[in-house]
C-alpha cells in the first residue's frame, strides 16, 4: 500500500469496514456493560467491577476504532505559516485591526472633542 507525502496511507475499503465493525463492537461493549449492571440490580447483588470480557472488548474495540479512524480521515496537512504569510509584509502581519477600538473614553482628552449637551459624560 503506497503512502502519501506525509506518511499516512490512503483509506481503503478495508479501513472503512474495520472502523464500522469496531464501532459496532464498542457499542456492543457499552450495551453489555449496561445489561450487566441491570442484571446486578435485578438480582440485588452489589456492583464491584465489570467482567473482564466486557472491559477487554471495549478497550480493544476503542483502540482499533482510533486506528481505523486515522486512516479513514486522511492525511494530516502541515500548518505552514510561511506559505500563508509569504505574500504579506511585516506591517500587515503585525497589525491586528480586529482588536482596534476607536470608541473609547480617551477621546475626551482630545482638544477637538465636543461634548453632546444631551447626555452626561463622566471620565
Amino acid at each position: 500500500m503506497p503512502s502519501s507525502a506525509y506518511g499516512s496511507a490512503p483509506a481503503t475499503f478495508l479501513h472503512k469496514v474495520v472502523a464500522i465493525v469496531s464501532l459496532i463492537a464498542l457499542l456492543h461493549g457499552a450495551y453489555s456493560a449496561a445489561q450487566h449492571r441491570l442484571y446486578l440490580r435485578l438480582t440485588e447483588q452489589p456492583f464491584s467491577a465489570l467482567p473482564l470480557d466486557i472491559v477487554v472488548q471495549t478497550l480493544a474495540s476503542l483502540i482499533v476504532l482510533c486506528w481505523a479512524c486515522t486512516h479513514v480521515a486522511g492525511a494530516f496537512q502541515p500548518i505552514r505559516a510561511d506559505i500563508a504569510n509569504g505574500r504579506r509584509s511585516w506591517d500587515e502581519v503585525g497589525s491586528c485591526l480586529s482588536f482596534a477600538s476607536f470608541e473609547h473614553r480617551a477621546k475626551a482628552l482630545s482638544p477637538t472633542f465636543a461634548l453632546d449637551s444631551g447626555r452626561a459624560f463622566t471620565v
